[in-house]
């Protein structure tokens, strides 16, 4: 048996997606051959029918290269962890998201966009945070993206779309706790692990509150994690059921994470990562796993199950 772990080319070391590619490895070593291969235009000729495909490459902007990546195991009938392509399609474009969700009765925070030439939909009423439809790691999301009034909301989405030349969101701004939910298996044996809440509280004076790319990037050790995330019962239930319901309508498999909000009684979900990270000390997934006393060798090996059952 062979793993084929697919990165994206020239990471430098300390990167994320390198620290991951190098720990999993270490893990699919102790099962199998493992076999780590840039992503190219060569890689459909080096990879075999029997292959087992665990895919990290992101690719650059704008061009969805995990759903492709997906795809292309799909269209060569090959075995891969994580979830297909449809799924990576789907969450990959925000508008596209809160529009199935909603769809099925899920909340998620009205909005409209800003394709470059006008407004489509109603613009919510203040706040409202502006952001790239389809961006992750908080790229293009800023001091400037909370708005309190409209007419600065119009505005900033009008800069946003021309530093990153993509459709820009005007999303109503959830005053609430954030929280992020992990899922590991299918939906033959889904596991939901811990909630976590995201606590911004500590970062200083005039940092923004909510997971901009500057709070990702320089305010991480200053971010406060909680999990199990301090809710009722009740809240926990809701937690769960809204991130099962989630995870079926996107039709994930293996593992994703879906971002929320709760406010007051009301929980909404912001957005969802089909390819989560799973860096063993920075990612959210590692840390929901060691609120239940397992490790990261658990974690991966709970990821990896039904593609070795296959």
């Amino acid at each position: 048996m062979r793993f084929v772990i697919i990165k994206d080319k020239g990471r430098p070391l300390e990167d994320i997606e390198t620290r991951s590619v190098k720990a999993v490895a270490d893990i699919l070593g102790d099962l199998g051959e493992v076999c780590v291969l840039d992503l190219d235009l060569f890689l459909i000729e080096k990879l075999k029918k029997d292959d087992i495909i665990f895919n990290f490459a992101e690719g650059e902007r704008h061009d969805f290269m995990q759903a492709k990546v997906a795809a292309i195991a799909e269209t060569f009938e090959m075995e891969f962890i994580g979830s297909p392509a449809y799924t990576h399609y789907i969450c990959l474009d925000k508008v596209v998201t809160k529009a199935l969700l909603k769809t099925y009765g899920v909340l998620t925070p009205e909005g409209a966009i800003f394709d470059g030439k006008e407004f489509v939909g109603d613009i919510p009423t203040p706040p409202i945070m502006v952001k790239p439809i389809a961006e992750g790691w908080g790229i293009g999301i800023d001091s400037s993206s909370f708005c309190k009034e409209v007419e600065t909301a119009k505005e900033v989405a009008r800069k946003k779309f021309e530093e990153l030349n993509e459709d820009i969101i005007l999303e109503k701004y959830i005053e609430g706790t954030e929280l992020t939910v992990g899922l590991i298996g299918d939906s033959d044996g889904l596991k939901v692990l811990p909630p976590l809440e995201i606590d911004f509280s500590n970062l200083p004076q005039g940092v923004e509150r909510y997971y901009s790319q500057r709070v990702k990037e320089e305010y991480d050790t200053q971010t406060v994690y909680k999990c199990p995330a301090p809710l009722s019962d009740e809240e926990l239930q809701k937690a769960e059921d809204v991130a099962r319901k989630t995870f079926e309508i996107v039709k994930g498999r293996d593992f994703l994470r879906v971002d929320m909000r709760l406010a007051g009684e009301q929980l909404y979900v912001i957005e969802v990562n089909s390819m989560p990270g799973l860096d063993p000390e920075y990612s959210d997934l590692p840390k929901m796993s060691k609120a239940i006393s397992k490790n990261y060798r658990w974690l991966i090996e709970e990821i990896i199950q039904r593609a070795l059952k296959k």
